[in-house]
């Protein structure tokens, strides 16, 4: 295996559920405080999805770009589409070689619309709307694209979730009319048309563990973690 291959610096780019208190940028809010780990029967960072993933793939990391309640949508911080974010992936002294993306969660919770098309309106391809998922995810990469050339990207699809003790709670895979099954595509579809790889974890048909429907529990990071591993596997990015 060549040096790269085993150093490479590994960057993510996340909501709440991958944050981890003095693992983010300075300033930005984290769900995953000292208490909040605690309740969640996290130990170290060594627990959370990311760091797991970042240990199957032999690399280390460059940057947990993760800010609680942040939205792929919208112009300003701490939009994932905003100026900061997305240069927030790098270091001084490095790029990513790889950016594992896992948002869109709060922009489905709070019932962002993915399009004016998705919605039966229609306008032309010159009128974006960065309010909306679609575009804001889609413009997203390709800022990624510019900013960062030389790193594979890879896009997560949204899991569904459980809720520890409560085995009949169901997860609400329609908000505001928009389902989540439509999210994930237009995920599938952004990294196509962009050329960056695809994560399906939501094809794996895994849910992990949460106490509040949202935030992964420690078997709630093992399940992120085994869809991510097994979903790279699949793209030899594990090799």
């Amino acid at each position: 295996m060549e040096e790269r291959q085993r150093n490479r610096q590994i960057s993510i780019l996340g909501d709440s559920i991958s944050t981890f208190e003095g693992f983010d940028p300075p300033g930005y809010a984290v769900y995953y405080d000292e208490e909040m780990q605690e309740i969640n029967g996290l130990r170290t960072v060594e627990d959370t999805w990311w760091m797991q993933v970042i240990h199957a793939l032999d690399g280390r990391l460059c940057v947990n770009d993760s800010f609680s309640g942040s939205r792929v949508s919208g112009t300003s911080f701490p939009s994932a589409l905003c100026e900061e974010r997305l240069g927030n992936l790098r270091t001084q002294t490095a790029d990513p070689d790889v950016i594992l993306i896992y948002m869109g969660v709060n922009d489905y919770g709070y019932g962002v619309k993915i399009s004016w098309e998705h919605m039966g309106l229609h306008f032309s391809q010159e009128n974006k709307n960065y309010d909306h998922f679609e575009d804001a995810y889609d413009e997203m990469l390709r800022r990624l694209r510019e900013l960062y050339p030389q790193a594979r990207i890879v896009c997560g699809t949204l899991m569904c979730t459980a809720v520890k003790f409560r085995p009949g709670w169901g997860f609400p895979e329609s908000i505001w009319g928009t389902e989540l099954d439509d999210y994930n595509d237009t995920i599938r579809k952004a990294a196509a048309r962009n050329g960056c790889l695809l994560a399906d974890l939501a094809e794996t048909g895994l849910r992990y563990e949460t106490l509040d429907g949202s935030h992964p529990t420690l078997a709630g990071h093992e399940a992120i973690a085994g869809a991510w591993i097994r979903c790279l596997e699949e793209l030899q990015l594990t090799d």
